[in-house]
């Protein structure tokens, strides 16, 4: 759970503001400052500050190879419940690989990574002996950590925040694992690749601060890993407590379930004409089923009405970490753990509300 999702909930936010239109003054602020466009070339003699170096072919079936991450991931203190059920199904490149950051005394540990062709997560831990890391994050959301993508010819790009992603800290460790969501990297499979990890952000009682670095990872980008998201074009329309809500489309991966919705009440206009987005009745709905639980971040509130899915008679939680993707204006997107079962999956708003996600003739 980021710091962000922690301040957010003190903030006394109009009832038809969304956050994302607070957020939105901030973010152009940080986009004046310019995205660095410079060009650079693999670096090999950075690869000389990687202790350890082997990508391990991904296999769906590799036992021994889930054993490479840390258990971490799959447990509660994760609360991205996606992600946990692509690692125990096997999913994911795993890669094991260390990087000290001697500078600051840390060791950063780069475990598993897994895309398809609207997301990746990569999945790092770092530790220090010397070097409180209670309060340092690798927010890419609002903070002032960023990830870039350098290809084998020197294009480099940064990748976007997919959500706000989950980390943990532990104590007594002094050990932070997060889980980092931002954009596909799923065209350069087969390519030799190099991540970098610039700069950590710190959140602590007087706000914000950073440190200074480069967290570098380079591998082989696999080709055999997660296959592509199944795109169900729906155009379902249904109305919830007087409001207008149209399923335009379900997105079926090994990683989550995405509704992209439309809404009569996703906007709000100002005085001056100005529109952002809103939260809706059915985003309210949403998260009400919402809970924050000391060291496992957002988790389903059991006993309260929400938003879930039903997939022949599984329930598929909502995942609560992937908060405020972004979209287009009076669009909200939905997002739930994987469904394996597609054949007869219904969304069921609140309590007595059930829409089939079928396509009719």
């Amino acid at each position: 759970m980021s710091n962000f999702k922690r301040e957010v909930e003190k903030i006394n936010i109009p009832n038809n503001l969304h956050d994302r239109a607070k957020l939105g003054v901030k973010h152009a602020k940080n986009d004046l400052k310019g995205k660095n466009n410079t060009k650079k070339r693999l670096s090999l003699i950075a690869a000389s500050c990687l202790i350890t170096f082997s990508a391990i072919t991904y296999t769906p079936v590799g036992a021994a190879i889930k054993q490479a991450y840390d258990k971490i991931f799959e447990s509660q203190h994760i609360d991205d419940p996606g992600l946990k059920v692509a690692l125990k199904d096997g999913h994911g490149q795993t890669i094991s690989q260390t990087y000290y950051d001697k500078q600051n005394d840390i060791a950063v540990n780069f475990e598993n990574v897994m895309t398809d062709n609207a997301e990746t997560k990569l999945l790092l831990t770092f530790n220090s002996n010397t070097t409180d890391l209670e309060n340092y994050y690798i927010d890419i959301y609002e903070g002032t950590s960023k990830v870039y993508l350098i290809t084998d010819d020197g294009q480099r790009q940064e990748l976007d925040n997919i959500g706000w992603g989950s980390r943990h800290y532990n104590k007594e460790e002094n050990k932070v694992a997060t889980a980092l969501s931002f954009d596909s990297i799923k065209e350069y499979e087969g390519q030799n690749i190099r991540i970098e990890i610039e700069n950590i952000t710190i959140w602590d009682k007087k706000g914000m601060d950073e440190v200074k670095t480069v967290w570098p990872l380079e591998f082989n980008l696999d080709k055999s890993y997660i296959t592509d998201r199944e795109i169900v074009e729906m155009n379902k329309e249904f109305t919830f407590k007087n409001e207008t809500y149209t399923i335009e489309r379900v997105e079926y991966s090994e990683l989550e379930t995405r509704l992209v919705i439309r809404g009569s009440d996703m906007i709000y206009t100002d005085q001056d004409g100005n529109q952002y987005q809103t939260k809706s009745k059915l985003e309210h709905q949403f998260l009400n089923a919402r809970q924050i639980n000391q060291g496992s971040g957002y988790t389903v509130a059991e006993g309260k009405s929400g938003v879930f899915l039903d997939a022949s008679g599984e329930r598929i939680v909502p995942n609560f970490s992937k908060g405020e993707i972004e979209s287009k204006l009076g669009v909200f997107i939905m997002v739930f753990a994987p469904v394996k079962d597609r054949s007869n999956v219904v969304l069921e708003v609140g309590e007595d509300m059930e829409i089939p996600l079928i396509v009719e003739e």
